[in-house]
């Protein structure tokens, strides 16, 4: 009997310091907000790296994505943690316009006279 009241409330605990995770809506394939930023920098790392992306512009796209993450950051303190539907779709159009951006710079077949 102890043993089940300690193994229930173990249960309990874990499942209650998980909710919040769970919560966070998904975009069809797996492409949550955390993981969209990550692969944002890491264009503008590659960009950086490869030469498609100026210094600057690396820059400029860097503060873009930043900008996102502290509006995240806020909206996640508004609503204790968890992100309202309506955040989410906000943030991923956010997103958008700054993978839209990036690709724009990247490809944008511009011959910078200084280079």
């Amino acid at each position: 009997m102890k043993k089940t009241v300690l193994t229930a409330v173990a249960a309990l605990s874990l499942a209650g310091a998980a909710a919040p995770v769970l919560a966070q809506p998904v975009t069809p394939g797996g492409w949550d907000l955390a993981r969209r930023e990550s692969w944002l920098q890491d264009r503008i790392d590659r960009g950086r790296a490869d030469g498609s992306l100026a210094r600057m512009e690396a820059r400029r796209a860097e503060r873009q994505l930043a900008s996102v993450r502290r509006q995240e950051r806020h909206l996640r303190r508004m609503d204790g943690g968890v992100l309202r539907p309506s955040d989410v779709t906000t943030l991923q159009a956010r997103l958008d316009n700054v993978a839209d951006h990036i690709r724009w710079l990247r490809h944008n077949d511009v011959r910078r006279p200084w280079a």
